[in-house]
Formats: structure tokens, sequence, C-alpha cells
């Protein structure tokens, strides 16, 4: 069975367009919504693999529906979706927790890409989208991250799950959480995706396509 998800649109024809798009490419849409209320009473009920969920909606907001959806259980795999760049709400965007950042001018490869590499527990951030990502906030200091953590931290840019890393090196999965937290704290990073984003840019790490490809 392919992959399973819940699209959370609000423009019924993008909605209609994408649970088609997404079809032909061997997802299985289980439903799809246009508010708020809805998503979160369709993802709650459901339990799909990945929610795509709209940043900004008209009834409600994207961003609102994946803080309360990871407040309730912090496993949930969401990848937003989105037609800004305004820095200001992809830093709200940071904020909810989403694993995932897809833009809407993308390709249908890429945005099956960005749900299979989420959905499988990984984080993934459209390449445009990263210089947006990086304002003064995050980059006033000078970044040094210990070759372990770079190592980890390139490795989740490649789409590994934090059990995976941990198996792949030998090492526990709570040092992998240990040296994770450590590489947000000196990137000043709050999620796991701005710290990928910011040693992606910062080119502290390189993002080796074909591994992504073959991890999704």
């Amino acid at each position: 069975m392919g992959l399973q998800l819940v699209i959370v649109e609000d423009h019924p024809a993008l909605r209609q367009g994408l649970e088609l798009l997404l079809t032909q490419q061997g997802c299985k849409v289980l439903a799809t919504a246009g508010t708020e209320d809805v998503g979160r009473e369709l993802i709650e009920e459901l339990s799909p693999d990945v929610a795509l969920v709209d940043i900004s909606l008209a009834e409600g907001s994207g961003l609102a529906l994946t803080k309360r959806l990871l407040a309730e259980d912090p496993d949930r795999r969401i990848v937003l979706y989105t037609g800004s760049n305004d820095e200001e709400l992809l830093f709200s965007g940071l904020d909810s927790g989403a694993r995932g950042f897809a833009l809407k001018d993308g390709s249908s490869s890429e945005l099956v890409e960005a749900l299979h590499v989420v959905a499988q527990g990984g984080t993934y951030v459209d390449p445009r989208l990263r210089p947006a990502l990086l304002s003064r906030r995050s980059t006033q200091r000078l970044r040094t991250l210990s070759p372990r953590e770079r190592e980890i931290m390139d490795l989740l840019a490649q789409g590994l799950t934090g059990e995976q890393v941990a198996e792949q090196l030998f090492l526990s999965p709570e040092t992998v959480k240990t040296h994770i937290r450590n590489a947000m704290a000196k990137l000043e990073a709050s999620t796991r995706v701005h710290a990928v984003a910011i040693a992606l840019e910062e080119g502290l790490i390189s993002l080796r396509r074909e591994h992504v490809r073959e991890g999704a």
C-alpha cells in the first residue's frame, strides 16, 4: 500500500489537483479538508502516515492546526505547504514543530519526496526556502559543530530518523538525541528542521540527494 495521507488545503481546485496528482504518484489520499477544524478531525480519526497542511487557511490556521496536533501526539508527521517565503511566517512554521516545508510551485517529485522523507521520520526543507529561514536572529554567531554533530546532522538531512542514525553509527538513541540537542543549541535552532536548514545553508553539511531518494 502506498503512502497514506490527509490533505488540508482551503482552495478547492488545488485540493482536488493535489489529490489527483498524489494518487497518480502512488499515494493513498485518505481524505481532504478545507478548514482547520475538519482537518484536525480527519487526521485524529484516520492517523495518516503524513499530513500535507497548507500553512495559511481561510478558515483557521495551518500553523495552529500543526501545533494542536503535535501537542496531542509529537510523533505525528506533518509537511507544511506554502506559496510564501515570508520570513516571519516561516519562523512560525518552525515553531509549530512541523518536520517538512514544501513550496507550492515545486515539482510533483519534490512534493512526493518531502512527504516520504517526513513520513519516515526525517526532515525536509525545500532548498529555495532555506535562505528565508536564516534571518539575523539565527545567524548572529559563528557556528562550530563537532565532527560527530556534523555527521549526525548530515544523516538527518538525508532523511534518516534518529533511530536510523543511531543504528548506522552504532550509537545509542539517547546519545544521538544528546548530539542533536547540542547541535540545535549551537545553531540557535528551535527544531531539527531549523537546525538542518541552517547547517545546509552555512555549508556545515552537504545534502547528497541520492541518499534522500533511496530512503524515501
